[in-house]
């Protein structure tokens, strides 16, 4: 080989390519980290997995739920992976093998993270699990539902978690919040918002959390630190002209409870008149609830023949939707 390589080389003047060693890949001779959004890769020690950034964009915390055989999953064995990463410094800090398998992983400013372990097998399971900069695990809360969501706060100290329905366990359907620095759970109540996949903290001049705010599909919405909902007129608002047809049919018939008033019925005969010409709004028990609704919007406004013919579009659809006590009312009310 050594004599075809020279006798190339005379011939062309062409040197035969060099192998890069792993030495010369840890010393630069090029990008030994590299992160193309979601996708963090290390070449030494070697990484790949889904990353994410801090807030200022100095650290980033990869995670694996393979174990680097399999392609992860549901398994009875087999660890994934959590590193984390200093850019500034291009420097990996800490390399954790020891977790079951971390789905989901954020970074604070300050280098603290957390992550979603699912753990191995079946059933409703999750844990949150915090660790600081230097990788030792500072707060573990074990779910017996599935997460859906976490969220940091971008000073690192409070963390919140959704979980999933859960039947028989008073861990399904929470939001809860907690002060990682004090061990302490702020709050942890069934979410009035349903389930959000993004948060953000509104944190004061002290570092200390005054609202936590949930991202939907229909906006943002605020929770006290205590778990209060702030934004209830805004989301009932927000569902009815934002949400679905299955949202705009519950915002409206709850709106029909709060507000009598024949704003408030207009306001939901148009949300239900929305789910009505919605093409996926095509099951008889939506389009009865729709009808009704409708029917309860005219009784309102005081416009009984039309609120008669909105019941028995209702009851055609389903004979269970609640309205011939209703009917009969009205019956009575127009032949007196």
């Amino acid at each position: 080989m050594a004599f075809f390589s020279k006798l190339l080389d005379a011939l062309v003047g062409v040197k035969p390519m060099k192998e890069t060693t792993s030495d010369q890949l840890a010393k630069g001779s090029r990008k030994n980290i590299t992160y193309q959004d979601p996708w963090l890769t290390i070449h030494e020690p070697y990484f790949h997995g889904h990353g994410n950034y801090s807030p200022n964009q100095r650290w980033i915390v990869g995670f694996r739920d393979s174990d680097g055989v399999s392609t992860g999953g549901m398994r009875e064995n087999g660890n994934g992976a959590v590193v984390l990463v200093d850019i500034q410094k291009e420097q990996v800090l800490h390399a954790q093998g020891h977790f079951a398998r971390p789905v989901a992983a954020l970074v604070s400013d300050t280098g603290n993270y957390i992550l979603h372990d699912s753990g191995f097998g079946v059933g409703l399971k999750g844990d949150l699990i915090a660790c600081n900069i230097a990788g030792k695990e500072t707060y573990r809360r074990h779910f017996e539902a599935n997460i859906i969501s976490i969220g940091l706060s971008q000073n690192g100290r409070y963390a919140v978690t959704q979980t999933a329905n859960a039947p028989n366990s008073i861990d399904g359907n929470l939001l809860e919040l907690v002060d990682l620095e004090h061990k302490a759970v702020l709050f942890s109540e069934n979410p009035i918002s349903g389930w959000a996949n993004t948060y953000a903290f509104e944190i004061d001049a002290s570092g200390v959390i005054k609202k936590l705010y949930v991202d939907l599909q229909m906006g943002r919405f605020a929770y006290s630190s205590a778990g209060e909902f702030l934004d209830k007129k805004d989301y009932l608002n927000a569902r009815l002209t934002k949400g679905d047809f299955t949202s705009k049919l519950f915002a409206a018939q709850e709106l029909l409870q709060l507000d009598s008033t024949e704003e408030g019925a207009q306001k939901a005969l148009c949300a239900a008149d929305e789910a009505l010409v919605d093409q996926t709004c095509d099951h008889p028990h939506w389009r009865a609830i729709a009808y009704r609704v409708r029917g309860e919007c005219f009784e309102l406004l005081g416009q009984p023949a039309q609120a008669l013919v909105s019941y028995e579009h209702a009851l055609n659809l389903n004979p269970k939707v609640g309205v011939k006590k209703r009917m009969t009312s009205l019956r009575k009310s127009s032949s007196q």
